[in-house]
């Protein structure tokens, strides 16, 4: 019988990894047919376990796109707690010139990322940190809504995840002070 090795039975990996790790094309459509291995989509696979987790969802986003990415937005957002919206699609920050097919991504475009500024590495995928997705939400309004950008700011304080302080600082990091100014003023 066929089994996974050992370095692909913890996270989603890509067809590549499969071979470095010492797996034929055959053995891996294998573990495919035998039900050991899923495939999450074109090049995407993961060992057979009952339910997906939020983070291998984020693991597959960055794989799929590369790096650099980040999870942001309304994504981060319930990853941080600071929201009852479920996103539908997983967010996920790109330079302005990554492209993807991916139907289950939103995928954010950006032409001045700021990839030091806010941006948590974790385990196979990067996301933006608490007061960092804060301000994007304020900042994209357009693209997120309003309410969900106060919402979650509302929630954060309330919870102790942050203070308008750190918020703001980061903005002012982020050169958007200007933009988040009334909401936090709004709030003090």
């Amino acid at each position: 019988m066929n089994k996974v090795p050992l370095g692909l039975r913890d996270k989603p990996f890509t067809f590549n990894q499969a071979l470095e790790s010492g797996l034929t094309r055959r053995q891996l459509k294998g573990l495919v047919l035998a039900g050991e291995v899923e495939q999450l989509a074109r090049g995407m696979y993961r060992a057979a376990q009952a339910d997906v987790s939020e983070e291998d969802q984020f693991r597959v986003a960055s794989l799929r796109v590369g790096k650099p990415s980040a999870i942001c937005l309304v994504s981060a957002l319930a990853h941080h707690h600071l929201t009852d919206t479920i996103p539908k699609k997983t967010w996920i920050m790109v330079p302005i010139s990554k492209r993807t097919t991916a139907r289950d991504l939103k995928v954010f475009r950006t032409r001045n990322p700021d990839w030091e500024i806010g941006i948590e590495e974790r385990d196979g995928y990067a996301i933006t940190s608490v007061e960092r997705t804060l301000v994007d939400c304020l900042m994209y309004r357009t693209r997120v809504g309003t309410r969900i950008g106060v919402e979650g700011l509302r929630r954060a304080l309330e919870s102790k995840q942050t203070t308008l302080g750190k918020v703001m600082d980061m903005a002012v990091k982020l050169k958007s002070d200007h933009r988040i100014r009334p909401y936090i003023e709004a709030l003090a």
